[in-house]
């Protein structure tokens, strides 16, 4: 596994999701007696769409599914087959899947396991840097939780053969229809049937064509009897399969022999239901998409690593619950990317910045990075920002103070400051998360809380945190020291 520059191809067993919002369950129609999601009791239906985590059984987004003479569908094979951690029957870690079956008390098992790729094709281009390439018009990024399967020279995109090789990329499809890599590997010459699925553009009926990505489609001859009758630009917007055939990579277009709506094969209510992803469009406060999955939020829904104010178009989440009606209604909606930052920039370097009061961490920035603005003002990159600038930051650890940012938004001026990351030491009532000391000794009793946000007090915090668990802390700068007001057990 080679990485330079700690960019490149990756080693990570941490999952993302699959295609989000990529639904092929079947749930019960009556609901059974089912307590709440993921309690402990009760029983009923049980989905999960995400990326393959682990095996032992199959475990996606890091939840176990027991896998006994399953049906799994992969590559166009449809096999029963008995997952474990020697047998994983066509399937590998960072795959997408959507898997289907049943809880009962803590114990879910699978009857079915399905996988689906994101884009598979000849391979155009490939980025210098190795953390980009064009796979059949489709924009692919990878970051340090791809995983670069071993069929791929050194482990490293930048020894695939532009215009020879064709790969099958699993991932999740981002709000611009640019596609965020979990997973990439070389398929062999001559079994390649070019597939692709994102958000239709440029539908013109009149040519039988629309676009995704880059690639045109040319769908005249194509089986489309799930798609709605063609009218002008219907389709734009709308989140399809297409299969293919006679890809010309000079002008990246396919000729379709199949379009199809995702989502497709979804029966009746499923009662535990997790669907994990980028959010491609907020409908209203805690309304919102997941790919092209429906979430709506309730008073009772929980939120984890983050507020309610802080999904937005961009940012990765992932939400559980009940599906019914084509909606999920969510119990938990968690944010994934673990650290979370807020202050006022102190200082800005070429690729980096530091935030006052939290001036040992240096956050990173690079072209995966999104800019958020506020107040008129025009935030597009780095050079944009200016010490002082109040902002929030979004991001993932990279070293023990150092964070990559997936996130910068500025917000208006304001003296919080905002810590939350993995906790990396505790030493008496002094907390270290990346490289901060936070002493919370002088705080009051009641301004310790727990994951639901209510009040816990100091001792049950203490007994309940541990070295990696997520914690946020909250204060207010004064001169350029942080006075912490609050500590918060996150998930």
């Amino acid at each position: 596994m080679n990485i330079s520059n700690a960019s490149r191809c990756v080693v990570s067993l941490i999952g993302l999701m699959g295609i989000a919002g990529l639904l092929a369950a079947c749930g019960s129609e009556g609901a059974p007696s089912v307590s709440a999601s993921g309690s402990g009791s009760g029983s009923g239906s049980a989905s999960a769409s995400g990326t393959i985590t682990e095996f032992g059984s199959v475990f996606v987004n890091g939840k176990k599914f027991e896998t006994e003479n399953v049906e799994v569908r992969h590559d166009g094979v449809i096999e029963r087959c008995t997952i474990n951690a020697v047998t994983t029957c066509g399937l590998k870690k960072g795959m997408m899947v959507t898997v289907n079956g049943s809880f009962n008390g803590t114990q879910r098992s699978a009857s079915t396991v399905h996988q689906k790729d994101a884009v598979e094709g000849l391979v155009q281009s490939v980025a210098a840097d190795g953390l980009s390439l064009v796979v059949m018009g489709q924009t692919v990024l990878l970051d340090n939780t791809t995983i670069i399967d071993n069929n791929i020279p050194g482990q490293d995109v930048r020894n695939l053969v532009a215009g020879t090789d064709a790969v099958e990329v699993n991932g999740h499809i981002r709000p611009n229809g640019v596609i965020q890599a979990t997973f990439i590997e070389k398929k062999p010459m001559g079994t390649v049937t070019p597939e692709v699925r994102g958000f239709v553009s440029n539908h013109a009926s009149g040519s039988a064509t629309f676009r995704i990505g880059t690639l045109t489609v040319h769908y005249s001859g194509a089986d489309i009897s799930d798609m709605p009758t063609p009218n002008g630009n219907n389709w734009d917007g709308r989140f399809v399969e297409v299969k293919g055939m006679n890809f010309d990579s000079e002008t990246t277009t396919l000729v379709a022999t199949k379009v199809e709506p995702e989502n497709q094969g979804i029966a009746g209510n499923i009662d535990e239901f997790e669907v994990e992803g980028y959010v491609t469009q907020v409908l209203g406060a805690g309304d919102f998409l997941i790919g092209n999955t429906h979430v709506q939020t309730t008073s009772n829904t929980e939120f984890r690593g983050g507020t309610i104010d802080e999904i937005v178009v961009g940012a990765k989440l992932s939400a559980e619950g009940r599906w019914e009606n084509n909606v999920l209604t969510a119990k938990h909606v968690k944010f994934h990317e673990s650290v979370r930052l807020e202050g006022d920039i102190a200082a800005i370097g070429t690729d980096s910045i530091t935030i006052r009061g939290l001036s040992g961490i240096t956050v990173t920035v690079n072209r995966q990075t999104e800019f958020r603005a506020s107040g008129g003002r025009t935030i597009d990159t780095l050079s944009d920002l200016a010490v002082n600038d109040h902002v929030r930051v979004r991001g993932r650890v990279t070293g023990s103070n150092t964070v990559i940012a997936t996130r910068i938004q500025l917000r208006s001026p304001d003296n919080d400051v905002v810590l939350q990351g993995p906790v990396q030491l505790i030493n008496g009532q002094t907390l270290v998360i990346l490289n901060t000391s936070i002493d919370t000794s002088g705080l009051q009793d009641n301004h310790f809380e727990g994951l639901n946000g209510q009040v816990i007090g100091r001792a049950a915090f203490f007994n309940t945190v541990q070295v990696g668990t997520l914690v946020k802390v909250q204060g207010r700068l004064v001169g350029e020291t942080v006075q912490w007001r609050e500590v918060e057990l996150e998930d």
